[in-house]
Parts: structure tokens; C-alpha cells; sequence
């Protein structure tokens, strides 16, 4: 019987083959050695809680089951260490245990809690590594004890002095279980919470017990750390909603209820949500006391406020503003492709007929209709009769933005005027700085309405009434030629926003055509070449009958023609060859363009190349323009005499006084050569115009008229967010705490300025509207913090300037500490002392948390034990860490 069984297969086993947690233990060795192996030269900082944290994350399998391995460690801001850097890595495991730095991080109710991992703000670790599945809890005891185990052979061979924990059950419960070993000695990190502790656990005396039982009999005197940390009731200041153009009755006759000041008036929402509020939170610390020093029992305690100079005050500010709030809305409009027409309807931009807009042309040549709106007469008022605009806007709405915007058609409301001197530069206002718009002008007051009745007048049906209500007084402008209200009639400044420059375009065609039409003086041309004395075009028939007085009797040779279009002689230079004086000619003025045309005319060049007939009209135009003028005021001038007035630069001249042209004027095939022989002795007047005013002045209409949602909202967001962050400037410095916010106000206009002058950021061949509303939230949400501690300081100024004693110079300068130091200050002073008989009676009532750590270190090898206890009302979570001795084999 025996001969008959076969154990072959018994003896085929191969014993020698590696089992699957076998393999797990090695891949997981060599994953954190991995890991920690380009840390080990990284400084670790001595304060866990105030250093920039580098992690790590690794994924292997067990069992075709994804385990994640994570390595954390606080670093120094500076770069690597050096050999007593590494040093300190290897005592760095001990030396965190018993750091009393690492003894207390921020309260964990805190937001800034979230930058610290929980394991080092349990035990103030600097370094670390958790090991956790990817999916899955842990929380079968069979499967805890694997990871457990792998966790203690791993710690103990492959990465000596470097705690690894297990992270068990829930995540939001935050349980993890770890060890860190040596060849002599290893410690077991443990958490146990308790939803009901017994009294002896929530006070010192009874954690003093349970600590010393943990203890070898060679431990000295165990020192304690203790911290309360009480919670006051949270701060409200009432700062309700303040629309501009709408009142709210109500509010002017509540008591309690601030508004925010500001010297401007910028037309953009203000105030706070209902909600705002501060949460105060007092922390009081006792830091490595004796025990023999404390006494905490249920009955009895020295842990008070009044007998500590550890003492400190967090904020937890919650607080939205309604100009934030209108900022966020505005900005979902850059992804609308509604059209205007679609939302207040078709016929909203219509006139009101053939007959009304021919009576318009007939009074457009009638100088005493120019004003009519102004004398208030009814016959005169008559000559409007556009169609009301449908949407949510009341007339009376209407009107009043109307008159915000255009006070000089409406005389009667004439609180709204623009200054003089709209254009010129201040100290908070630059535009040639950030490509927006001059504060008050007509673009910074449309582009904050516009953002205004999106938020609180109708939605972006409000906002289209409003445009639509706009270009109809726009039109009506230009139509007959009124001056437009807080829009200078220059050239177009490039270095503002397009919708402004589109303004000033139109403006400078009002004021050409009144000038032409009414023949008024000509304001002076911004070309230096042309100098102060040139004229329009209105003046160029009586110019060519204009000399100079001195050389009234100066016999000029008939055989060619007279000349024609002097302006002034050129101080006393004369015509090469001859003895004639060299006249300054009457000049067409350059043509004025916007930043989009002259894009358009860059792209033509580079379309059609650089010696096409279509790109030398484009650069040459002009010159060719003031060639036959100069030609025809000096019939007996040269090139040379051209360019001695028209480019000195190209005109060199040696000691004897005899001169002649640059190298680039003498080149073969030079341009302005061909062009001086094309050209032809006319003068302005009778040349072809190079700007026609007119056309130019119903492209821009028509411009503004195309115009949908989100191209809207693109001309005007950058103005929109330059007003607002002018509007928190003027709150700030009206408030007098300007000095204390001015570095983030000006980081914050110096982002807006690299986003103003993106010219990516709102073209649609180049870039997608995610990136620019990416962009554009990030600017606003520090504008959002901004605001959001501007209400924290007039919480902090109610807490603590209520003392007769405390001036608003040292509360300003306690907050500054506070926002310097992540919202919180130290009060061992004079406020302190404050806040606490302003809540003396109320302390051990808002009494939240306490917290206990105990530590203790051998005598001999030097192994510490740790305890932390966090105590809320009946919860406790004991944290310990207890060393032993080991010998491993």
C-alpha cells in the first residue's frame, strides 16, 4: 500500500518562492526609499507649522489592489543642506517629538490649518510617510494587522528613523496608526478618539495618570504644554447693499447700519452680505512647564487667561461684497453669444422714420438748433422722437443713467458734470499704465453701468437696454454734431482701452465737421512738423491768398504758377540755389486711427509685402500729401529743401555751413525720391482728402452698433475691473488705513496692468475664453481678500479701539501684525487685557478646546514619550507616542 501513494507532488513544492506579501514588503521598501532618497539633503525646518511642505506620491499593487505611498517633509524657503543638515536627518525622528516649537500649529478650525498635515500637527513630525489603499478602508482587523506588519518590517530594515503610518478607516476621521524603529529602539505612534471620555481624561491630572503608566521608573519630571482656545461671540457690522441710482428707504433709519464712505463717486455696487461676519477666537498657551507647576482637575485649575503673557487672537473673516459679486457676474457674460437685437428687439435701434431723420438733416446745417436741448423747449424737442426700448429698465431708470452719462443733454440734473481735466494724470489714476480709461470719463462711467444693471437692473437684459439707450443718445450726438461729454476730441490714444479710443474718434469727427460747417478756428494739430500754426481744411481757400507781410512785394516768376498754401517762412533759411525764402506749407493733418485699424493696416502689410501698391499707399499717403504742398508754397524748391523742413535729421551739414543729404536719402531707388518726382505743386485745400470725417464717424456708429454680449463685455471689462479696484483704493484712504493695504493694491493694478496689455487674452484666433475668465477670476479673487480684510479691520477696530486708552494708530499697527501673520496677533497687551474684561464673564462659557501635551525623555538613552490630548466639551483624542526597546537579529 505504501509503494502505492505518490508524494511527488509534496516534494515538487518549492519552498524558496517569495509570497505575495513578501513582495509587497520589498516593493513598498524600495518605493519609500525612492521617495526619501532626494529629501535627504532637503533642510528640515524647526517650525513644522511655518515651512513650505514637499510631497510625494508613489501607487503599487498587492493583490492587483493599488496601495498609495506618500511622503511628506517641511522644508527651509532656501536651498539644499550641507553635512550637518543631514545629521540632523538622522535625529530628526527624536528631536520633532520633543521640539517645543512643533507643539502648537494653528487651532485646527482654522483655514490655515489645511497646509499641515494632521500626523505633524498630532505629533510634530517633519517627516514622514503614509501608506494607505487607493479605494478602499481600512478597517478589517485582518487586513489593519497586514498593513501593520508591513509597516514595522519596513520602518525597521529599509528606512531607519523615518515614521510610517497606516492610515485606517474613514479619511475625515483622520485615524493613522505608525511606528519609527532604530537597531535598539522602536516607537509606536497611536490615535485613539473618544466620542465619550471619561472626566479624568479632559483634565491634566487624569492625563498625568494615564502617562506615567506608559513610563519606565528612569523617567524624570514630565513636562506639560497646555492650550485653551475660546471662541467669542462672532462680530457683525452691518454694511448693506448701496446701488448707485437706487434708494433704499428703509436702511437711511436703521441705527445699526454703516455705510462705506468714499470721496468718488463711481458707479459701481458696494457693501456686504448679510452674513459677513468675524469669527474672534482667543488662544491662550502655557509652553514646557514642570508638573510639579500645574495643577488642572475638574475642581480647580491654573490654566486662566489672567496668568499667562502667551496669548493670542485668530480671525476667521467671512465676508462677500456686492462689488465683487457684480465683478463675478459681469465676467459670465465673455461666454454669451447673445445678441442685443435677441434680448430688447429688432427694432429698439431703428429711428423713427424717413421724415424725422431728413428733418434732422435739414437742422444740422441750422447753428441755432446745436443747443436746442439745452433751452428745454418742447418745439425742440420734438426734433428727438426715437422709439421707447423695451426691457426691464424704467424711463425713469433710463433717464437718470442718461443723464449720468450725458449731463449736457439733460441740463436739469447737472450734479453729474465732467472736470476739465479728465485726461490729465493723477496720482491713482494712470492711464498710460493700465490700457483701461480715464476715471469719470464717458467710458469708465458707461462700463461701470453696464456691469451695474447686470447685476441689479434686469440681468443682461437690463444691460442690452442700456447699451441700446446709449448708442440712440450717440447717435443723436452725431447726427447733429454735439460735443460728447467726457470724451476729449484728440486723436485716439492707443494706450487706452478700444472703446475709448472709438469715443475720441468720434469726437474728433464731430469737432472736424463743426469746424468745416460753422468755420470755427481750427484747435491746434498735435503734429510737431506741422508746428502751431497749421489750419484745417475750412481755412485752406483763404490761405492760398495768405504771404508772409515782409515779403509782400517779392516778385515771383510767372512763367510757373504762383504759389500757393504758405503758412509762415521757416526762421531765415533760404531755397537751395536760390535766394527765395524756404515757406512752411499748409499741411492736411494726419489721419487718426485706432488700435484696431492700424492692426488691420499692419496685417495688410504683411499680407500684400512691403513694396506692393497697397502697403505704399498705406506708409506713403501722408508724405506724398505734404510733398505737393511744399512743392506748391515753394515752386522753386528741392528735395533737399523738403527734407531740411520736413526730416532735419536726414539732412547733415559740415563746418563750412554747406550741407546734403544722409546715406538713406541718397540710396538708389530711394522712396522718398520717386515720390518727389511723382509729385505734383498742389496745395491742401485742392488735394484729396486723406481723413473724410464723415465716413469715419458712421464706421465707429456702425461698430458700436454691431456689437454683441461678450464683445461688449470684452471692450469694457478691463475698465470695469480698473474702477473697482479705484473705488477699494478711495474706501481705504478714506478710511485712513490706506498704508496698510498699499502694497497689495499695488500688486494688484500692476496684474491688471500685464492683463490690460495681453493682447492675446481677448482674441479669438489666438486663444479660447477660458484663459482670459481664468485670469480675470484670479484678479478678482484677490480683490475678494482684499475686501474681505478691510471688513476684518473694522470687526478688529470695534474689538479693540472700544478703550479710551487704545488709539487707532496702535490698532491699525496690531492689525497689520495680525495680517502679516496669518490673521492672528499677539494680545499681551493693552487690548488684550481689553478683550478680556470686555469678556471676562463669558470666557469659561466660550471655553472650545484644550489641549494637552506631555513629554517625558529617558535618562539614559535618550528615547522620548509623547502624549497629546485634544479635548472638546466631552470628546477626546489621545495621540501617543511611547518608545520601547528592541533587538532585532
Amino acid at each position: 500500500m505504501a509503494e502505492e501513494i505518490d508524494d511527488s507532488g509534496f516534494y515538487r513544492q518549492d519552498f524558496s518562492t517569495v509570497s505575495d506579501w513578501e513582495v509587497f514588503i520589498a516593493q513598498l521598501g524600495e518605493t519609500i526609499q525612492k521617495l526619501t532618497l532626494s529629501e535627504i539633503d532637503l533642510p528640515s525646518h524647526d517650525n513644522v507649522f511655518h515651512s513650505n511642505w514637499k510631497l510625494q506620491t508613489e501607487t503599487i499593487l498587492l493583490q492587483k489592489e493599488k496601495i498609495v505611498v506618500s511622503s511628506y517633509v517641511s522644508t527651509n524657503e532656501k536651498g539644499t543642506g550641507s553635512a550637518s543638515a543631514i545629521e540632523k536627518v538622522a535625529n530628526s525622528f527624536y528631536e520633532d517629538l520633543m521640539n517645543v516649537k512643533n507643539t502648537f500649529g494653528p487651532p485646527l478650525k482654522f483655514q490655515d490649518f489645511k497646509s499641515t498635515h494632521i500626523i505633524s500637527c498630532m505629533f510634530g513630525l517633519s517627516r514622514f510617510v503614509v501608506i494607505h489603499p487607493y479605494q478602499q478602508r481600512l478597517s478589517n482587523p485582518s487586513e489593519v494587522c497586514t498593513f501593520l506588519s508591513a509597516a514595522n518590517v519596513v520602518a525597521a530594515e529599509y528606512c531607519p528613523l523615518l515614521p510610517v503610518f497606516v492610515q485606517l478607516y474613514e479619511p475625515k476621521l483622520n485615524i493613522f496608526v505608525g511606528v519609527g524603529s532604530n537597531t535598539t529602539h522602536r516607537t509606536n505612534f497611536d490615535i485613539v478618539s473618544l466620542k465619550y471620555s471619561p472626566t479624568d481624561c479632559r483634565y491634566l491630572s487624569g492625563l498625568l495618570t494615564i502617562f506615567k503608566e506608559k513610563l519606565p521608573r528612569n523617567v524624570p519630571t514630565i513636562t506639560v504644554s497646555v492650550r485653551n482656545t475660546y471662541f467669542l461671540q462672532p462680530l457683525r457690522i452691518r454694511f448693506p447693499m448701496s446701488i448707485p441710482f437706487r434708494q433704499f428707504p428703509d436702511e437711511q433709519n436703521d441705527m445699526d447700519t454703516n455705510y462705506i464712505k468714499s470721496t468718488q463717486f463711481i458707479a459701481l455696487p458696494s457693501g456686504y452680505f448679510p452674513y459677513a461676519n468675524t469669527e474672534v477666537y482667543l488662544v491662550y498657551t502655557w509652553l514646557d512647564i514642570s508638573e510639579n507647576f500645574a495643577l488642572d482637575s475638574p475642581h480647580y485649575t491654573d490654566f486662566v487667561p489672567s496668568k499667562t503673557q502667551n496669548c493670542k487672537m485668530h480671525q476667521v473673516t467671512h465676508a462677500f461684497s456686492y462689488m465683487s459679486s457684480c465683478l463675478r457676474d459681469f465676467l459670465k457674460l465673455l461666454c454669451m453669444e447673445d445678441t442685443l437685437e435677441s434680448l430688447a428687439g429688432r427694432r429698439s435701434m431703428e429711428s423713427s422714420g424717413e421724415e424725422n431723420m431728413a428733418k434732422a438733416l435739414r437742422n444740422l446745417t441750422d447753428p441755432q438748433h446745436r443747443h436746442f436741448r439745452s433751452s428745454g423747449s418742447t418745439e425742440d424737442n420734438k426734433l428727438k422722437t426715437l422709439k421707447t426700448i423695451s426691457g426691464p429698465l424704467q424711463q425713469s431708470e433710463l433717464k437718470a443713467f442718461m443723464s449720468f452719462l450725458f449731463p449736457d443733454l439733460y441740463p436739469a440734473d447737472k450734479c453729474y458734470t465732467y472736470a476739465d481735466d479728465i485726461l490729465q494724470e493723477k496720482g491713482e489714476i494712470d492711464p498710460h499704465r493700465i490700457k483701461s480709461a480715464p476715471l469719470d470719463s464717458l467710458c469708465s462711467r458707461l462700463s461701470c453701468l453696464l456691469a451695474t444693471c447686470n447685476a441689479h437692473f434686469g440681468g443682461k437684459s437690463g444691460l442690452a437696454q442700456l447699451y441700446f439707450a446709449f448708442i440712440r443718445e450717440l447717435r443723436f450726438i452725431w447726427n447733429f454734431r454735439l460735443p460728447i461729454s467726457g470724451v476729449s476730441a484728440t486723436f485716439p490714444d492707443t494706450r487706452t482701452c478700444l472703446l475709448n479710443q472709438k469715443l475720441q474718434m468720434l469726437s474728433y469727427c464731430i469737432d472736424r465737421s463743426i469746424f468745416g460747417k460753422y468755420e470755427k478756428k481750427q484747435p491746434l494739430s498735435d503734429n510737431n512738423d506741422m508746428n502751431e500754426s497749421s489750419t484745417s481744411d475750412a481755412s485752406f481757400k483763404d490761405a492760398s491768398k495768405e504771404t508772409d507781410d515782409e515779403d509782400e512785394d517779392e516778385f515771383y516768376d510767372c512763367a510757373e504758377y504762383a504759389p500757393e498754401g504758405r503758412c509762415k517762412r521757416l526762421d531765415d533759411k533760404k531755397l537751395l540755389g536760390c535766394d527765395e525764402p524756404l515757406y512752411v506749407p499748409i499741411t492736411q493733418d494726419p489721419v487718426p486711427k485706432t488700435e484696431d485699424e492700424l492692426q488691420e493696416d499692419a496685417e495688410a502689410m504683411l499680407k500684400h509685402g512691403s513694396g506692393s501698391d497697397l502697403s505704399m499707399q498705406l506708409m506713403c499717403s501722408s508724405l506724398l500729401s505734404d510733398m505737393e504742398a511744399f512743392k506748391a508754397a515753394n515752386p522753386n524748391g528741392k528735395l533737399e529743401d523738403f527734407i531740411r523742413w520736413y526730416s532735419p535729421r536726414d539732412w547733415e551739414e559740415d563746418d563750412s555751413g554747406l550741407g546734403k543729404l544722409s546715406a538713406r536719402m541718397e540710396a538708389p531707388g530711394n522712396t522718398w525720391q520717386k515720390m518727389w518726382q511723382d509729385a505734383k505743386p498742389v496745395p491742401a485745400y485742392k488735394q484729396k482728402r486723406l481723413f473724410d470725417e464723415t465716413t469715419e464717424g458712421e464706421k465707429v456708429m456702425s461698430y458700436l452698433e454691431s456689437r454683441n454680449i461678450n464683445e461688449i463685455s470684452k471692450l469694457v471689462i478691463i475698465t470695469v475691473l480698473h474702477a473697482a479696484i479705484i473705488k477699494f483704493k478711495d474706501v481705504l484712504e478714506t478710511e485712513k488705513i490706506f498704508d496698510i493695504f498699499e502694497v497689495k493694491v499695488d500688486e494688484l493694478l500692476a496684474d491688471l496692468c500685464h492683463l490690460s496689455r495681453n493682447e492675446e487674452l481677448f482674441n479669438e484666433e489666438i486663444s479660447s475664453i477660458e484663459d482670459a475668465t481664468a485670469k480675470i477670476v484670479c484678479l478678482i479673487e484677490k480683490l475678494e481678500k482684499l475686501e474681505a480684510q478691510f471688513f476684518q479691520f473694522k470687526c478688529f477696530e470695534r474689538l479693540t479701539g472700544s478703550a479710551e486708552c487704545i488709539t487707532f494708530e496702535e490698532v491699525k499697527q496690531k492689525f497689520q501684525e495680525t495680517i502679516e501673520n496669518g490673521n492672528s496677533c499677539n494680545i499681551a497687551n493693552t487690548i488684550g487685557q481689553h478683550i478680556i474684561d470686555s469678556n471676562e464673564s463669558e470666557m469659561q462659557k466660550c471655553l472650545i478646546t484644550k489641549e494637552y501635551v506631555l513629554r517625558a525623555r529617558e535618562e539614559l538613552s535618550g528615547c522620548p514619550h509623547y502624549l497629546r490630548a485634544i479635548v472638546v466639551g466631552e470628546e477626546v483624542r489621545l495621540c501617543g507616542a511611547f518608545t520601547e526597546h528592541t533587538t532585532f537579529i
